[in-house]
């Protein structure tokens, strides 16, 4: 069925849901077909969609109808790209906004070099940035053999589990490809041996002023664990209002367990980022004055009196990584390339710094990022603590509001 635009966006989310990030990459703040829904309404005519932000519709509407095509050859792509029996070249897992471009501009390329090489990339792909998948226990097999060539990493996954750095990226069995290069925010001690940091989701405060008052906006994470905030922010977390752990690492590291119970103590509500962008500036009971989110979302509100600030001690940084095996780079140099220049362009138009110094990022020069260290992520149980963050939080925050 060809999507046209008279038809309502309830009927194209119901039949296309993963349609929604086109629509995200076009600034309308949602992080789900739901939401989409939610914020245009399920009886509004593309056409009306469309034109309220004064989007070319020829060109939307073609392009929807073209990602929709790509996602029949999607449907196809365990059969054409990825053989469960052979070794696996590349495992993809990609930030969620540009998933589906991604996905798009990778078969593409896929495609080109079976065309010229007669030779399939065996390629796995990951559904979501938090989905389970066949090899998300990096650390169990028992050879670096059994392992992808190529894996890529969206935040603190599976791929900084201890038991894996401990068994194989310690040994030397990975090669970051920037290693050597003037590497982007060379500032930051973010170089690593194995990993290639490609990009990162920065996190940044969003301020609601009306809501804020005559508080002082804060300026500084620790400002954030100040109880004069009390019941003022809104924490980054998913649609199930559980909290993510990325930021929390920060805070532990600088200001111990005691930061989760204070930011639980200040803390309104768990939003996903989208949801949040939405949120910021409204008269909804669900607002509050406070939101530390991804500038990737921040920059989506347009609602009256919201500013963005940039933490004086750094935008915290989310990796967005990947470990290529050293004795596949040279072979699989047209896959390196691809996520290094393809994949970093499509990052920093999302508003990630990009660590490649051939893009260049769209973050405001002279901004400060924060990077959590390599040092600190290889001596400790990162996925661990995590889960001990979140427990921590969502202990003190459910007995705030009265659960």
């Amino acid at each position: 069925m060809r999507i046209s635009v008279s038809d309502k966006i309830g009927d194209i989310m119901s039949n296309y849901p993963e349609l929604y990030e086109a629509f995200w990459e076009s600034g309308f703040p949602c992080g789900s077909a739901a939401e989409l829904v939610d914020l245009l309404g399920k009886d509004t005519m593309l056409l009306t969609a469309l034109r309220v932000k004064d989007i070319n519709v020829e060109l939307f509407t073609s392009m929807l109808n073209g990602r929709v095509d790509c996602q029949c050859q999607m449907e196809g792509l365990a059969y054409d790209f990825y053989n469960p029996d052979l070794p696996v070249n590349l495992l993809v897992k990609t930030a969620c906004p540009i998933s589906m471009l991604f996905k798009d501009r990778l078969i593409e390329t896929l495609r080109a070099h079976q065309e010229q090489t007669g030779k399939i990339t065996n390629t796995f792909i990951v559904d979501g940035c938090h989905a389970p998948h066949a090899f998300e226990k990096f650390w169990e097999p028992e050879s670096i053999d059994e392992l992808p060539d190529i894996i890529m990493s969206m935040s603190f996954d599976e791929l900084y589990d201890k038991r894996f750095i401990d068994k194989y990226v310690s040994r030397g069995y990975f090669s970051n490809i920037l290693k050597g290069s003037e590497q982007a925010y060379s500032h930051l001690d973010c170089m690593d041996e194995s990993y290639t940091l490609n990009a990162g989701l920065a996190m940044v405060f969003l301020i609601d002023e009306k809501n804020l008052g005559d508080l002082p906006v804060p300026r500084k994470w620790e400002d954030l664990l100040n109880p004069i905030y009390k019941g003022k922010i809104i924490a980054f977390g998913d649609e199930f209002k559980e909290i993510f752990e990325y930021p929390l690492y920060y805070l532990y590291k600088e200001f111990g367990m005691e930061s989760m119970r204070k930011l639980a103590n200040n803390t309104k509500g768990i939003y996903h980022a989208a949801k949040a962008a939405k949120l910021a500036g409204t008269n909804s009971r669900e607002a509050g004055a406070i939101y530390y989110l991804p500038l990737t979302f921040a920059r989506l509100c347009e609602n009256q009196n919201v500013s963005i600030v940039f933490p004086e001690d750094g935008a915290l940084i989310i990796p967005i990584a990947f470990l290529i095996k050293k004795d596949k780079i040279e072979e699989l140099d047209y896959l390196a390339e691809f996520i290094l220049n393809n994949y970093g362009q499509m990052c920093a138009d999302i508003n990630a710094a990009v660590f490649n110094p051939r893009i260049e990022s769209k973050i405001p020069e002279g901004i400060r990022l924060k990077w959590l260290g390599w040092d600190y992520i290889k001596s400790n149980d990162i996925l661990a603590i995590g889960q001990k963050l979140r427990q921590e939080f969502h202990q003190a925050w459910k007995k705030d509001i009265g659960c």
